[in-house]
């Protein structure tokens, strides 16, 4: 079972209400749970998500109300897409996704994760606007570029190689240094 951890922002934007948020629970997938957040830039609505062990990310953006009903289904997506396009073969890609077929929404669990969240939030944001802004960015790039970002909180390893060491079981599920 995975856990959508929800900043507040988001928890309103998906329409989520008290009864259907779950008890925060440690997760049994190998990855862990993510963190979500949202923010706006060049006019458009952005999701950030974030794995709360390995801090890989990915952001989504130009997601309309409409597709708000069936909202777990961008992530999967999203993230099997960022899988597929770091180079995992098949049998991580499943691995990575077991446990994925039941997702609850929960609000979010730590400050220290949700510091990281919007440090990366931020990077993504400054990245995009260096480059002129989102009609002169690859944002696959830029997702690429942020999860080989070294981060203190990982023992200064890039979040692509923390998943790499998950994925391969080469590293116990870490919990963020604080």
């Amino acid at each position: 079972m995975l856990q959508l951890r929800c900043t507040g922002k988001v928890i309103k934007t998906l329409g989520l209400k008290t009864n259907d948020l779950s008890e925060i629970t440690e997760s049994d997938t190998i990855l862990g749970n993510w963190y979500i957040n949202e923010f706006s830039l060049d006019r458009r609505k952005w999701f950030i998500f974030m794995n709360e062990n390995s801090l890989l990310s990915f952001v989504i953006f130009g997601i309309k109300k409409s597709n708000l009903v069936s909202f777990p289904e961008p992530f999967i997506k999203g993230f099997d897409q960022l899988l597929c396009l770091e180079g995992f073969d098949a049998q991580s890609l499943v691995k990575a996704l077991t446990g994925y077929d039941e997702i609850q929404y929960t609000k979010t669990a730590s400050k220290s994760v949700l510091g990281n969240l919007n440090n990366i939030t931020n990077m993504y944001k400054h990245i995009i606007r260096m480059k002129g802004g989102l009609q002169h960015t690859d944002i696959g790039e830029v997702i690429f570029r942020v999860n080989r970002m070294p981060q203190r909180n990982l023992d200064w390893k890039c979040s692509i190689e923390v998943v790499n060491e998950l994925l391969e079981g080469n590293l116990p599920p870490i919990k963020i240094l604080i």
